[in-house]
């Protein structure tokens, strides 16, 4: 929002601000951190990183400052953060020291009054250490872990894009790992009761209205229509269960 962009330029008139995303679902905290986690290896060493999906604001929820992978995260404590807790080295701090908080701190906007400014003073050199004492015990995701049975590897669905893509938490390097030295074009890729046989090298290599399998730009496996709307035609949502095995 802009006034949180306000917040940070006043604080710290010389921190550069990409937006990332507005279009998470209100709430959706699972797809926040999924998202987050797909991006923020495209960022270079020291980014700090401010996710807001809160729907805890305003109650007992610890808010939290984390060190991890390089980089920094500031956000709630809902599990938003999950990429930065997966880091074995990560530093986690509660933003309890309130001189680094708007004066006036609503109940209801925190990412105005409260993480805007901490992320503020990251940029502008304060130490992790001076928001507040160490956390040891954040609030995690149950992660959706890819697994085998009988010689088929299973995945999820973790969210569909504005395109109606489906993007799942199978990457490049589990399917090679599951299948080694195999062909792209051995692979048949199962998904809401259809079939998909290899893997595209782009959205245009079968024709319009094609369900097509495709490993995206964050290297995760991705359902696909040319040309249309998968999750719309097909009927392919969030949490569904995906499938690949060999032809």
């Amino acid at each position: 929002m802009g006034v949180v962009h306000g917040v940070v330029h006043g604080l710290c008139p010389g921190a550069r601000l990409v937006d990332l995303t507005h279009a998470i679902p209100a709430g959706d905290v699972a797809r926040a951190a999924f998202v987050l986690e797909a991006a923020a290896p495209d960022f270079v060493p020291g980014t700090i990183h401010l996710a807001v999906v809160d729907p805890g604001v305003g109650t007992g929820r610890r808010a939290l400052a984390a060190e991890a992978h390089g980089q920094f995260f500031v956000g709630p404590d809902n599990g938003v953060l999950e990429w930065a807790f997966a880091d074995p080295l990560a530093k986690v701090h509660a933003l309890t020291e309130e001189k680094f908080f708007r004066p006036q701190v609503s109940r209801t906007f925190h990412g105005r009054d409260v993480f805007a400014p901490v992320a503020a003073h990251l940029a502008c050199g304060v130490a992790i250490e001076a928001f507040g004492p160490a956390v040891k015990d954040p609030v995690r995701l149950q992660h959706l872990e890819p697994y085998e049975d009988h010689g088929a590897l299973y995945g999820t669905v973790m969210f569909v894009d504005r395109f109606g893509n489906a993007i799942t938490n199978l990457n490049a390097s589990v399917i090679a790992a599951y299948f080694p030295k195999v062909a792209d074009s051995d692979l048949v890729i199962e998904i809401a009761g259809r079939s998909v046989r290899g893997l595209a090298r782009s959205y245009g290599d079968a024709p319009i209205g094609t369900l097509v399998a495709i490993l995206g730009s964050s290297g995760r496996l991705e359902l696909a229509e040319v040309g249309g709307h998968a999750s719309s035609r097909f009927g392919v949502g969030a949490r569904d269960p995906v499938r690949v095995r060999l032809a």
